[in-house]
Formats: structure tokens, C-alpha cells, sequence
């Protein structure tokens, strides 16, 4: 394999390796706390709520009430918390619109990707998640 190689390129790539994706691509935008566009938190936080709204629908019961209020609060904790650090560790820059997302993608550890490949990426697990709260609403139903 060193034959094919030579030293220069090896160590050009031991340096593109190392850096932190956000020094390879082109970022223009402000950086965010999590590095996800907002409407993705926003997409996974309304899937949760749309889950339980499923579980309730499916197995609703006065004695569930206290439980699933339980569930709700925990949940609006997950991800109201975050979105307050957020907004105090406000982003230097040009805070970016959905357009702007859409078109440059974001950088991960495994190198950039597009916004599609990234909002499959983060919509994929509440994605299926609702997908098993229909099927066991459907069993429930049935049973």
C-alpha cells in the first residue's frame, strides 16, 4: 500500500482525519448548540407527544390518567431544558433559515451530509416508534 502512496499523502490524510468536521466543510452558518436544524427537535418532540397520544388513545383508563400526565411532564422536560440552554448559549452568526439547511447539509463525525440524509437519520427511530404504538393500538383494538 506504500507503494501506492507516498509519504506527503499519507500525512495529508492523518490531517484531514484528525481535524473536527466543522473545520472540513463549508459552515457558514451560526453553530447550534446541538447542530441540528430546530424544526428536527421540534419534528422528534411532536412524535413522542403523537406516541403517547396513540398509547392513550389505545389504552385509555382513569387510573392511566396520573401516569400518562407523569409521562407528558417528563417528556415536555427532555426537551424544553435543552431548548432553554439554547437560547442562553445564544449562536454567533447568521442563524440559519430551513432553506439554508436544506441546501448546505451539516457535518457529522462520519463526514457531511445532506439535510434529507440527516432528517432520515434523526426521524427514523420516532418514525417507528409511532409505526409499533399503532401496531399495538391496532392489537389492543383487536384483542
Amino acid at each position: 500500500m506504500t507503494a501506492l502512496f507516498s509519504a506527503d499523502q499519507f500525512a495529508m490524510a492523518r490531517a484531514t482525519a484528525t481535524q473536527p468536521p466543522a473545520a472540513i466543510g463549508h459552515n457558514r452558518r451560526a453553530g447550534h448548540v446541538f447542530d441540528l436544524h430546530p424544526m428536527l427537535h421540534v419534528a422528534v418532540f411532536g412524535s413522542f407527544f403523537v406516541y403517547l397520544g396513540i398509547m392513550w388513545a389505545a389504552f385509555a383508563d382513569p387510573g392511566l390518567a396520573i401516569p400518562f400526565v407523569i409521562f407528558m411532564i417528563f417528556l415536555a422536560a427532555f426537551f424544553v431544558v435543552p431548548a432553554l440552554w439554547a437560547r442562553i448559549a445564544a449562536p454567533v452568526g447568521q442563524v440559519e433559515s430551513w432553506e439554508d439547511f436544506r441546501q448546505q447539509g451539516i457535518s457529522t463525525a462520519s463526514g457531511w451530509l445532506s439535510a434529507n440524509d440527516a432528517t432520515v437519520q434523526v426521524l427514523t427511530m420516532p418514525a417507528m416508534l409511532i409505526l409499533w404504538g399503532l401496531a399495538v393500538a391496532i392489537i389492543r383494538a383487536t384483542a
